[in-house]
């Protein structure tokens, strides 16, 4: 149950298009995953606590004291915004409010130092699938060590996404390369793959729909294997830490791969989320004063 202070606003625009009615609208026009759209329920949610109820009633000041109060941490308050002010920039290029959301407060994220498995640890990692004779599933016969090696070494080679290796068909291999549209951006992602990621695939059990890993482990199944795998090898992180660990071994290669690597548009954004700075070595400290 969310509780938040009121701070004295009422709900005194009742003719106004209610904030529930502005995301249906919203999601009417915009593709968005179900986790996304919960976050969206979530936030408006919690504003009506705030009294923010309607459109009519989004201002700075109010929704800026709003982001004051709600009691969460740092990230947690920057995605607040970021999706309140999605939802007020569509009512505003609406028409439903005069009132640009522009001066809406930034909030910027709190930021950790982005970790990545090293290469040593990512070898040891496939090793530890390789060996690994867990079943996937209580409702499968099929084994860690059937799946893991092949996703270590596709994920590692190419630096797609974990949905975008889940969803991987055979048809996705050609030449020697993954050629799949990325998911998240729409964008073609074409990556060369070694010998011992396409040789890991061939050793792949036999699909009956032409996709390598979906057809026996839907994405929940994926996600719990995973974690399940990390946690008994005693791996820090998650399986997205392959992405990271992709693109700081290239960059650790050559300066300005990582961004290539990972597909992105911006240099910076490899920097900010995906390189671990602690592979490349720190600048040395001052001189020992005894």
């Amino acid at each position: 149950m969310i509780s938040i202070p009121l701070k004295g606003f009422s709900s005194d625009d009742e003719a106004s298009m209610s904030l529930p009615d502005l995301l249906e609208s919203y999601l009417e026009q915009h593709e968005a995953s179900p986790r996304y759209r919960e976050s969206l329920r979530r936030t408006v949610r919690r504003l009506e606590a705030y009294g923010v109820g309607g459109v009519r009633q989004l201002s700075p000041d109010r929704v800026n004291k709003f982001l004051v109060a709600v009691p969460v941490g740092q990230t947690t308050k920057h995605n607040i915004r970021r999706e309140t002010y999605t939802l007020w920039k569509f009512a505003y290029e609406q028409g439903f409010t005069d009132i640009d959301p522009a001066r809406l407060r930034r909030i910027p994220p709190a930021r950790m130092p982005v970790k990545a498995w090293s290469i040593e640890a990512v070898q040891k990692m496939l090793e530890a699938a390789e060996a690994d004779k867990t079943p996937i599933s209580t409702r499968v016969e099929y084994r860690r060590c059937d799946f893991l090696p092949a996703w270590i070494l596709v994920a590692f080679d190419s630096g797609l996404r974990f949905s975008d290796v889940l969803e991987m068909r055979y048809a996705d291999i050609r030449n020697g390369c993954v050629s799949v549209v990325a998911q998240k951006t729409g964008k073609p992602t074409i990556r060369k793959l070694s010998e011992a990621a396409l040789a890991a695939i061939k050793k792949l059990p036999k699909s009956p729909d032409g996709t390598m890993f979906k057809w026996a482990m839907p994405r929940r199944r994926a996600i719990l294997m995973w974690r399940a795998f990390l946690d008994k090898h005693g791996f820090e992180g998650s399986s997205k830490w392959l992405r990271r660990s992709g693109a700081t071994a290239v960059e650790m290669k050559r300066t300005g791969a990582a961004t290539v690597f990972l597909g992105h548009s911006a240099p910076h954004l490899a920097r900010m989320h995906y390189l671990d700075q602690s592979q490349f070595g720190t600048p040395e400290g001052p001189p020992a004063l005894r």
